[in-house]
């Protein structure tokens, strides 16, 4: 079994919580040396801190740590309570319960971590990376915004929203792969029954309804969450034209929500 070094030799099996949170809460966490049979060996676990700043200015750094001992779900010997909420904050999902530090089997292109996040002001909230330890340059990082279907690569920026005052435990998580580029960035089904698209001549974002589908809404973000456009309707119409003399230039998500589910769809408008 692992060993974990401070100031003597503890088993991390046999970490009661407050030792648990001491060593994780800190920079230890990313200090440790752990070792089946040498204190001194180097600890090889991929670990990630990732960091929340909110717009009143609160702050929350959570980790994981992948660990073969540890699994999907809760783990006592790993996963720590947040007994401290703050008014802005965020955690990771595990079992419906809040928590400041996880542990996981494995890292790989399947694994979903949902994080939860509430703020009480309406704001630009902006999530972040703190610090990698053992991850490959070329292994990636992604915060999946399910509301704007957006997958915003951590390891190239930060990711800043703009949230209304609330509680979202289903808008966010962190996964390591993004969807196939046909499902994501061309927003087509196989018949090609919608596509959305930029047309810099007339200055308007064009909805391209190919299959005459019923459109009950559409709505542009800014990546900043901000909404710049929605309209309810019921049209079938095969193209739905939005004016977008207005819009300032830069990239926008499309979404779209028809009979035949919700589509959306990333855009550059200048």
């Amino acid at each position: 079994m692992r060993k974990i070094t401070i100031s003597n030799t503890l088993t991390l099996k046999k970490l009661s919580a407050l030792s648990l949170c001491l060593i994780l809460s800190t920079t230890s966490f990313f200090a440790s040396n752990v070792s089946d049979t040498d204190p001194n060996e180097a600890d090889l676990r991929m670990k990630i801190r990732l960091e929340f700043n909110s717009t009143n200015t609160y702050t929350r750094q959570i980790n994981i740590v992948a660990d073969e001992n540890a699994s999907s779900g809760y783990d006592q010997e790993f996963d720590m309570a947040m007994d401290n909420l703050q008014a802005d904050d965020m955690y990771w999902l595990i079992d419906a319960g809040k928590f400041v530090n996880q542990g996981i089997n494995d890292m790989n292109e399947d694994t979903v971590l949902p994080i939860g996040v509430n703020t009480s002001t309406s704001g630009v909230n902006v999530i972040s990376i703190n610090k990698l330890e053992n991850i490959p340059s070329s292994f990636k990082i992604f915060i999946h915004d399910t509301d704007l279907g957006v997958y915003h690569s951590l390891k190239e920026g930060d990711y800043a929203v703009n949230l209304t005052a609330g509680v979202y435990l289903n808008r966010f998580e962190i996964v390591f792969s993004e969807p196939d580029t046909l499902s994501l960035n061309e927003f087509q089904t196989a018949e090609q029954s919608m596509d959305v698209l930029f047309n810099r001549s007339d200055d308007q974002i064009k909805v391209l309804n190919h299959s005459n589908l019923k459109i009950e809404s559409i709505e542009v973000y800014s990546l900043l969450g901000q909404a710049v456009y929605k309209s309810v309707t019921s049209s079938t119409q095969n193209e739905v034209a939005i004016n977008a003399s207005q819009i300032t230039s830069g990239t926008y998500v499309v979404i779209v929500r028809s009979d035949n589910g919700i589509k959306s769809k990333k855009i550059l408008v200048n």
